[in-house]
């Protein structure tokens, strides 16, 4: 979402308390891409994931299994020869939607400086009480839409990250020769790769997006093509991970969460015509479509590696586990 360059970085990984996903995309002569994901479980206990209590409990830890996952820095050479050695390596860096805090707001005029932008959306947090602000640092995008008389509104996420947090994450990269070029959050990256893949007309219908990952349950809603409602819900507690036996039990717990979202959004916007789910998730959840129809009595659609290959895309090697999707979204 925010970056610190115009180039796109072709190596993307996503740090979560469960695991360590790096991606890598590689472009043919021909001009087609290519991707190889890798996946290594986080050590157990040494990230815990949080939007206001620093993540990374165990940093010597993480960066040991993370340098093994991302491999050696490079060398620029020319000619045979190695001019310069360690050059880090530019990457986009996924964080858990758990680890930030995101709203949306309804703004009637949106200046067109960033500077100026950025003190509006602070003033407004802060007057409604919407996000922590103090330590924070705030990233956003907008979604424009044309009303009655082509007045022109806009609907701004807003992603807020405490900057404690974001140089814990920067400083565990560059222990390891990466350079965090672009920070984005998973379920937003996730959100634009199936928006590539299925068209913008698909936002000329209301829309209900939900998306599973690291243990939370993030939902946006969708109104004629713009967003009006953002719920992130922490699913998963320490007590239930490695606990087969209660899939059953998490599965139900989602299709509350999303029944709870839903409801709370119609509360606001009754005008909403919600007819479909589109769902990502980093884990297979085979029964969670028929949940969702029962509990919501809607059409699911799910975000998979279909989604890919429709924008050209194939794979290269490596994992194509439900978890490694955000990192190809990611440098997509």
């Amino acid at each position: 979402m925010w970056g610190l360059s115009t180039s796109r970085p072709q190596h993307c990984l996503k740090i979560g308390a469960q695991a360590l996903v790096w991606g890598e995309a590689v472009r043919t002569w021909r001009g087609r891409y290519r991707y190889r994901c890798v996946i290594s479980p986080t050590p157990t206990g040494a990230i815990k994931l949080s939007p206001m209590d620093l993540n990374l409990t165990d940093m010597p830890t993480v960066e040991s299994r993370l340098r093994s996952l991302a491999g050696p820095s490079r060398d620029i050479r020319f000619a045979g020869r190695a001019w310069l050695s360690d050059v880090p390596r530019p990457i986009v860096l996924l964080l858990s939607d758990l680890s930030v805090r995101a709203t949306v707001l309804q703004l009637e005029q949106f200046p067109a400086q960033a500077e100026e932008q950025e003190a509006l959306i602070r003033w407004r947090l802060g007057q409604e009480q919407l996000l922590p602000m103090t330590g924070a640092k705030i990233v956003w995008q907008g979604f424009p839409s044309h009303g009655a008389g082509d007045e022109r509104s806009h609907a701004i996420f807003v992603v807020a990250i405490q900057e404690a947090i974001l140089k814990q994450y920067e400083s565990l990269c560059e222990s390891v020769g990466l350079l965090p070029q672009e920070v984005g959050v998973t379920s937003f990256r996730l959100f634009n790769l199936w928006l590539r893949a299925a068209g913008r007309k698909r936002l000329g219908h209301d829309l209900f997006w939900v998306s599973i990952s690291d243990g939370g349950l993030t939902c946006f809603v969708m109104q004629g093509g713009r967003l009006v409602f953002v719920r992130t819900k922490l699913l998963i507690g320490e007590r239930l991970q490695g606990e087969e036996d209660l899939e059953v039990d998490l599965v139900n717990n989602i299709a509350e969460e999303c029944a709870v979202s839903l409801r709370a959004c119609l509360e606001h916007h009754p005008g909403l015509n919600v007819t479909e789910i589109v769902l990502a998730s980093d884990s297979p959840f085979p029964t969670l479509e028929q949940a969702l129809k029962r509990e919501l009595g809607l059409s699911t659609e799910r975000l998979d590696w279909e989604s890919v290959k429709r924008l050209g895309w194939t794979n290269d090697g490596g994992s194509t586990s439900w978890a490694t999707l955000p990192v190809v979204a990611g440098v997509m």
